[in-house]
């Protein structure tokens, strides 16, 4: 499995790391993903063959306030539906599980989606669902983000980044190679 990570300027670079980390122009916003969780979901990617899955991303936030640090991550719940072009995360499970975690102060941080045999490109479906939960009370999290991955079996796959700030338009996040 070939795994790139491509940005706004269309440059691909390989990976892999041991940790990506994703940030705005403005460095307002970042990510930070470990390589033990993007397996995670790219298994979750590969059974799903070419049907859309996905999940939600749990973790904490910098001191700052500034990045959000991914430190767990879950598949489909069991009630999700999809598709070859749609996917309804179920929430079966996720509260006791959230729950859980939350007493470790780690906290609902956003969603990953995988497109198949697609960009990692937000859809309007995932940028309204995105959008409606940085305004929603019930998830308490004015900036959600959304990490997509793109393409399939057997071919490349790609990972894009999103945050999407609450009454703002959605900000693309740039992977940060480390020296």
């Amino acid at each position: 499995m070939d795994l790139y990570v491509t940005s706004n300027t269309s440059q691909r670079s390989r990976m892999p790391r041991s940790e990506r980390e994703y940030w705005s122009t403005d460095r307002k916003f970042g990510l930070r993903i470990r390589d033990t969780e993007v397996q995670k979901f790219m298994g979750h990617c590969k059974q799903a063959g070419d049907r859309e899955t996905g999940g939600i991303l749990v973790g904490f936030y910098t001191e700052t306030h500034d990045c959000a640090i991914v430190t767990d991550l879950c598949g489909p719940p069991s009630d999700s539906r999809s598709g070859k072009t749609w996917f309804r995360r179920g929430v079966h499970g996720l509260q006791g599980w959230l729950q859980q975690l939350w007493t470790d102060k780690r906290f609902y941080l956003g969603e990953w989606h995988f497109h198949p045999h697609s960009r990692a490109v937000p859809s309007k479906v995932d940028c309204d669902q995105l959008e409606e939960i940085a305004r929603s009370g019930q998830y308490n999290c004015p900036e959600p983000v959304l990490l997509l991955i793109g393409g399939g079996p057997p071919q490349r796959w790609e990972m894009a980044a999103y945050v999407f700030p609450k009454m703002q338009p959605w900000v693309p996040l740039e992977e940060r190679v480390r020296c």
